[in-house]
């Protein structure tokens, strides 16, 4: 990717105009095109460690408001963001990690798996350590309208794969993560989304005030970038994740 490429990135741009069914075509002088905008996302990575300085307001907002531009649901937009930067509250969640891991290394190291798992556990807090900012995305659940309408009359919703069944809420709160993290990317910001601080789900819960019906998906440590991330890490070929079913010639 070119460095001119990478600056039009963060340059303001004119929006995509449709041409033909299925295209668009860049207007804008310093749009990227599709095969240069699959450079820069090939860039982005997963990043643990972080600089001390803190992450100015304006590009925490921008970060959260680039995870609401993602589809969801009925346009139910399930979400919401705590974002903390705190010292004392950071520290307070990174502690009940890490309880929780010692906890759970404690117990396996009772088993026959104890040298397998080793400090594994450590990887559930140390990112959010050095972060600048914790982010805490939430998602709630909503009734499942289509599993109650089959319902009244008379069917059973178990035979049909509904919104309830496939968690829309938390698939469309997984797409504004995505996003988030692309901006962050954009913005010059290391992140890294964890699954890791769910153990410390109910004291997390507690810190920040989360309540029923809201739950948290995780935790995203954001910060900036000791030095300049290295390169991505391999992914699969598209031959390996995708089934094609085209029309024969």
């Amino acid at each position: 990717m070119t460095e001119e490429s990478k600056r039009s990135l963060h340059q303001p741009t004119d929006a995509h105009q449709p041409t033909q069914a299925g295209t668009h075509q860049p207007t804008g002088p310093n749009q990227l095109t599709g095969p240069q905008m699959l450079d820069w996302l090939r860039t982005r990575r997963s990043v643990r460690t972080f600089a001390g300085s803190p992450i100015d307001r304006a590009v925490l907002e921008r970060v959260i408001e680039a995870a609401t531009t993602a589809p969801s649901s009925t346009n139910r937009q399930p979400w919401k963001w705590a974002v903390v930067t705190a010292p004392d509250l950071k520290r307070a969640i990174v502690d009940a990690i890490g309880k929780r891991a010692a906890e759970i290394k404690e117990i396996i190291s009772r088993g026959h798996h104890a040298e397998d798992y080793g400090s594994y556990g450590d990887f559930f807090y140390e990112p959010l350590r050095d972060a600048a900012a914790i982010v805490v995305p939430q998602y709630r659940p909503y009734p499942d309208l289509i599993a109650n309408l089959i319902a009244s009359g008379g069917g059973d919703p178990s035979q049909y794969t509904t919104a309830g069944a496939m968690q829309a809420e938390l698939v469309s709160t997984s797409a504004a993560i995505m996003a988030l993290l692309l901006q962050a990317h954009a913005e010059g910001l290391g992140a890294c989304m964890m699954a890791g601080p769910m153990i410390a789900k109910d004291d997390i819960h507690a810190l920040l005030g989360i309540t029923s019906p809201w739950q948290m998906v995780g935790a995203i440590a954001l910060g900036h970038l000791v030095a300049p991330a290295s390169g991505a890490m391999p992914r699969k070929p598209i031959d390996r994740v995708v089934t094609w079913h085209e029309e024969n010639p």
